[in-house]
């Protein structure tokens, strides 16, 4: 197809989902936007590029092994009626707005922990964005039988990265409250989930039922095919360590990937709609992975013998067929899955960039002029000149950095740099306990054996594939060697490393939270997260403040960033709730904490 001509497509295509996110704001709170199917379906920004064409890469190589990966998130959802229903009533009653903003809140308040938090998010997925672009890439030039360019400026995905990160910029950040819903990008990202599985269901039955006769044709012509049973078995004891090890990690996942986190508890408006998502998102992994295997061993079957990239069967199957109309379809798919995993991403980096990083380590001095509205659209200007830089980040990573490795590569491993964020965020909402020091040290030690398993071979293979770090260890010790660490030998690398870093992780977030007792904020915010339904109506009354200041002081800070109408009004509503007299002068607790609560949006916790 004409390079022009598919941009002309992908303009058009960019054009319905601007227009889709401004008809889904000016809605509003309408029956169209605000129901549990929008909400349902826009957590499938879980299946990226790295579902559309990666899934596909593994089972043709690997067989069965691309399942363990969605197992882990099915298994979570019927969890999701206890915990995601906690996880949302602590969010929204103390006005989270990330993943950071979570968990450093458990843990004291800690604004170094928030910040630990965030530069561990932007190491694992920025990398994942850059996948993306990768993707977006390499499918354009396939469809359009261009060769790649080192050009920068002939790089379809140069243009793609610009006008995804002007549209992430723009919706990205109407609110200057980090924790209010954006209706336009939760609706764009459902459409776009209804379309890629749509486009890879058409994909499906055409090479199920039209190239081939069925699933019974494609399962009795690549069972004739060299190391078939090889393949397609888990490989007894050993085997079925790594599928949980990879279970395990898609379990955390779900949980823990920003994007996931913000589109499950930031966006949810109504606690009620978990019930629709706990059967219709697993539903639609069944959907999106029942043609997996058959475009995949369909792909074996027609390029045996030939050197192509596996990853994308699913547009060289009907390009082998000349049919352009349902490669650009699949295209178009992938094209989907990759942006709405770019946009959210972004917007939540941003937004724990901003509110974790830049403002408490910098920007707060700058902040603190009477003038609200000049506040307001300067917060609004860093989150939105870090959501552009960002997805250029990311581009510049993809350019430089991944060129040569695969979706899944990618993928995997920044799933287990997210997944060290597990001990700390699980231990937040269940073990009251656990403490500031316990969640900071086992994090760090976690990160730490993850980079010596997996990223720092990753950079060395890149660099020296030869290397005698691989075989012999660090100076020489056999039982450092990064992929069998103490000996362990019968773990694939990622699974390895998992296991290695949670490990040790989980170790010293109990070890040091038994030994060293928080002090008294910390131990305030876990009863408030664990016991929340027990402080849910009036989490200020159980809020502990050791201190004193004035009611005006507060007011003041308050007008600084909320402005003096809607401060006067919240102060009213507050006072009328807990019965206070109107000329009070000294702040209690529950005013501490109700100002807090007002901030937080706008300025993290």
């Amino acid at each position: 197809m004409n390079s022009g001509f598919l941009l002309v497509i992908l303009l058009l295509y960019l054009g319905l989902l601007f227009f889709i996110a401004q008809w889904a704001e000016r809605k509003g709170n309408s029956k169209w936007t605000n129901n549990p199917y929008v909400y349902s379906l826009s957590l499938a920004v879980y299946c990226t590029t790295w579902t559309y064409y990666g899934s596909i890469g593994v089972a043709a190589n690997s067989g069965l092994n691309f399942i363990p990966i969605y197992l882990g998130p099915v298994i979570a959802f019927p969890a999701w009626i206890v915990i995601l229903r906690k996880i949302i009533r602590i969010s929204r009653v103390n006005k989270i707005s990330s993943i950071a903003d979570f968990i450093s809140l458990r843990y004291g308040n800690s604004r170094f922990l928030g910040a630990l938090v965030t530069i561990i998010s932007l190491i694992a997925i920025l990398p994942y964005v850059g996948l993306q672009l990768k993707a977006i890439s390499e499918t354009f030039h396939i469809v359009t039988n261009s060769p790649e360019t080192t050009n920068v400026f002939l790089d379809t995905s140069t243009y793609v990265a610009l006008v995804l990160a002007l549209f992430a910029s723009f919706y990205g950040t109407r609110y200057v409250d980090a924790s209010e819903k954006r209706k336009g990008i939760v609706t764009a990202v459902a459409m776009e989930s209804v379309l890629k599985l749509f486009f890879f269901i058409i994909l499906g039955l055409y090479v199920t039922f039209y190239i081939f006769d069925g699933f019974d044709a494609i399962y009795a012509k690549a069972s004739l095919m060299e190391s078939f049973e090889e393949r397609n078995t888990i490989h007894g004891l050993e085997g079925g360590m790594n599928w949980m090890m990879l279970i395990i990690l898609s379990f955390f996942s779900i949980f823990l990937l920003p994007r996931q986190f913000h589109m499950s508890i930031v966006e949810n408006n109504r606690e009620k709609h978990i019930q629709t998502a706990i059967w219709l998102f697993p539903l639609y992994l069944l959907l999106f992975n029942l043609f997996v295997y058959p475009i995949a061993w369909g792909g074996n079957i027609l390029f045996e013998g030939k050197d192509v990239n596996s990853d994308m069967f699913s547009l060289l199957i009907p390009q082998l067929f000349d049919n352009t109309f349902m490669t650009v379809l699949v295209f178009l798919g992938g094209f989907s899955a990759a942006i709405s995993m770019i946009v959210v991403s972004s917007i939540t980096l941003s937004t724990m960039l901003s509110n974790n990083l830049l403002i408490p380590y910098g920007l707060l001095g700058s902040l603190q002029k009477d003038n609200q509205e000049s506040n307001s659209e300067r917060i609004v200007k860093i989150r939105r000149i870090g959501i552009f830089l960002l997805i250029i980040l990311a581009f510049i990573y993809y350019r430089f950095f991944i060129m040569d490795f695969s979706l899944v590569s990618v993928g995997m491993i920044s799933f287990v740099i997210v997944a060290q964020l597990g001990p700390a965020f699980f231990g937040a909402i269940f073990w009251k306990r656990g403490s500031l020091n316990g969640a900071v040290a086992g994090i760090i030690v976690g990160m730490l054996i993850c980079f010596y398993t997996i990223m720092l071979p990753f950079l060395m293979s890149s660099i020296n594939p030869e290397s005698n770090f691989f075989k012999e260890g660090f100076f020489g010790y056999t039982f450092l060697q990064p992929f069998q660490l103490f000996g362990l030998d019968y773990l694939e690398p990622i699974p390895h490393a998992l296991f290695w870093s949670l490990l040790f992780n989980s170790l010293v977030y109990l070890f040091v939270s038994v030994s060293f007792k928080g002090d008294y904020r910390e131990r305030n915010y876990a009863e408030m997260f664990v016991d929340i339904d027990k402080y849910i109506n009036n989490h200020e009354n159980a809020f502990v403040w050791k201190g004193t200041a004035y009611v005006s002081d507060i007011q003041k800070v308050l007008k600084r960033f909320l402005g003096e109408e809607r401060t006067n009004r919240a102060l009213s509503i507050f006072k009328m709730k807990y019965n206070i007299a109107p000329d009070n002068l000294m702040a209690d607790a529950r005013l501490v904490k109700f100002a807090e609560n007002l901030l937080t949006g706008h300025i993290g916790t």
